[in-house]
C-alpha cells in the first residue's frame, strides 16, 4: 500500500451473567465511545479484508443464567506487510463464573499462515506479510448459578439461536 496507516479497533467479547439474567453477546465492558466497525468500511479504508466475524458458539459460560458469547474476527493483510500490536486480556486465565457458575472460554489471538494456526502472546508485537491473517478470538463471560437450575425454555432458545 501507498503510505501509512493506522487502525485502533476494540473488539468485544462476552460480558458475565448477572443474578437474574443471561449476560451480553460481544460487548464493550467498562469502556465507553467505541466503535464496532463495520466490515464494509473497514475494507473500504484499510488495504485489509475480514474474512470472519462471527460470534464464537458455546464461549460464555454455563449456569442457571449463561455468560455472553465472545466474538472471532478475522482480518487478513491483503498487499503488504503490516505490525500488528495486541494489547488483550483473558486469554492465559478465564472469566471466572459466580455461584456456581461455569467460566468462560478464555481468549485467543492466533496466526493464520498457509492454513496452519499459531498462537500469538496476549500482549506483543508481530509482523503480518501479505496473505497472512490475525485471528482476534475473545472470551465468552462467565456463568451465573448452577446449570442444572436453567429454565428448560431458556436452554431450547440458546440451541435454537446457535449459542451453544
Amino acid at each position: 500500500t501507498k503510505g501509512h496507516y493506522a487502525l485502533y479497533e476494540t473488539i468485544g467479547g462476552g460480558f458475565g451473567a448477572r443474578p437474574d439474567r443471561d449476560g451480553v453477546d460481544v460487548v464493550h465492558s467498562h469502556m465507553t465511545n467505541t466503535l464496532n466497525t463495520p466490515v464494509e468500511a473497514l475494507e473500504s479504508a484499510y488495504p485489509l479484508r475480514v474474512e470472519r466475524y462471527e460470534l464464537i458458539r458455546g464461549s460464555g459460560g454455563s449456569g442457571c443464567y449463561r455468560g455472553g458469547l465472545g466474538i472471532r474476527r478475522d482480518i487478513t493483510i491483503i498487499d503488504h506487510t503490516a505490525r500488528v500490536s495486541l494489547l488483550t486480556d483473558r486469554r492465559s486465565s478465564r472469566p471466572y463464573g459466580l455461584n456456581g457458575g461455569d467460566p468462560g472460554r478464555a481468549g485467543e489471538n492466533v496466526l493464520i499462515r498457509d492454513g496452519e494456526e499459531t498462537p500469538l502472546p496476549e500482549k506483543g508485537t508481530v509482523t503480518l506479510h501479505a496473505g497472512e491473517t490475525v485471528s482476534i478470538r475473545t472470551p465468552g463471560g462467565g456463568g451465573y448459578g448452577v446449570a442444572q437450575e436453567r429454565d428448560e425454555q431458556a436452554i431450547e432458545r440458546d440451541r435454537r439461536e446457535g449459542k451453544v
